[in-house]
Parts: structure tokens; C-alpha cells; sequence
């Protein structure tokens, strides 16, 4: 009887896995096709489109802050610091392809793959 309680469970466990697996792989498509209609019009505006802004650490005179955007066929996600007595500064550029990105902004943060669709969604056409 536990045995197949046991069974029963990890059968459930299962297809739980196997629904957010689809939910996943949705969400990417989904944000893939936003980011490739979004990367055509940076192209003809010739102007880098904002996917989000994450403020990183502040303090009274500075400001760290992650900043990705569109560019081409690529998203850059660039961690830089700025204000008071410190000049404008890179700490790190990352460049991704849209299928790259898709996943590792799944992975990385819920909160920000949403800021991402929202914004997309948002741009004008």
C-alpha cells in the first residue's frame, strides 16, 4: 500500500515537472517572438530598445545599475556605476543571443523576465 502511495506521488511529481517544463519552453517562445519583432524596430530607429533596469546597489553618491537592451540580433545586459565623485563606468557587458537570453532570464529571474514582456509589450509600433 505505502508502495504504490510512493508510485502515485512521484507520478504526480512528474507531470508537475513536466508542466512547468511546457509553461517554460512557452514563456521563451513567447519572449523570443517579442524580442525579434522588437529588434526590428531598434534596427530601423537605429536606436538600442530597453528591455529593463535593475537597480543593483546605491548609495548616497552612487549608483550600480543592470541595464539590458536590444541591439541587432543581440540582448546586452551591462552592469554599470555612476555619480558623485565617480565617473561613468562598465563593471560588465554581457552579450547574448535572444534564445540565450531567453533562458538564462527565465533561470535567473522571474521578476524580470515579466519587466522584460511587460516593456516589450509596451513599445510602440
Amino acid at each position: 500500500m505505502v508502495r504504490d502511495q510512493d508510485i502515485s506521488l512521484q507520478k504526480k511529481e512528474e507531470q508537475h515537472t513536466d508542466k512547468n517544463t511546457v509553461v517554460a519552453e512557452w514563456l521563451i517562445v513567447i519572449l523570443m517572438d517579442k524580442l525579434r519583432k522588437a529588434a526590428v524596430i531598434a534596427g530601423q530607429k537605429n536606436i538600442p530598445f530597453v528591455l529593463y533596469r535593475k537597480l543593483i546597489n546605491e548609495s548616497q553618491d552612487a549608483v550600480q545599475e543592470e541595464l539590458a537592451t536590444i541591439l541587432e540580433r543581440y540582448v546586452v545586459i551591462q552592469v554599470f556605476t555612476y555619480g558623485g565623485f565617480i565617473p561613468a563606468n562598465f563593471q560588465k557587458q554581457n552579450v547574448f543571443t535572444f534564445d540565450k537570453f531567453a533562458r538564462v532570464i527565465l533561470r535567473k529571474n522571474r521578476d524580470l523576465l515579466m519587466q522584460c514582456l511587460e516593456n516589450l509589450d509596451a513599445q510602440p509600433v
